[in-house]
């Protein structure tokens, strides 16, 4: 197995992308631990963690990139994907439903 490469250029340009993107990074991670802690909790398999755990992180990465399109404070995004992996993809997609029922027209048959 060859060594990683022991470029300054490339630790350089990896410790700068993360000291730009690390409050997303980090609401990933956190959301990821709330999801598996809340399936351990209620008596799920690492099965159900390894499935939940991932669409949760990807859940909250898409309401963390939402944050710059309605110019919101990127501070938000560890509670966002705290709050995600509190409340798991079925419960947001249960809301989102919801929301999307009350807030966008909806179409008849044969429309």
């Amino acid at each position: 197995m060859p060594n990683m490469p022991d470029k300054p250029d490339t630790w350089a340009f990896v410790a700068l992308w993360l000291s730009q993107h690390s409050s997303t990074v980090w609401a990933g991670v956190l959301s990821l631990v709330m999801a598996a802690l809340r399936i351990f909790y209620a008596g799920g398999t690492l099965k159900d963690a390894l499935i939940e755990g991932p669409m949760c992180v990807l859940l909250s990465l898409s309401l963390i990139w939402l944050l710059s399109f309605f110019g919101l404070p990127e501070a938000l995004a560890q509670p966002i994907g705290i709050w995600v992996g509190f409340l798991g993809v079925k419960k947001v997609g249960k809301l989102a439903d919801r929301y999307a029922d009350t807030k966008l027209p909806k179409s008849e048959p044969g429309q």
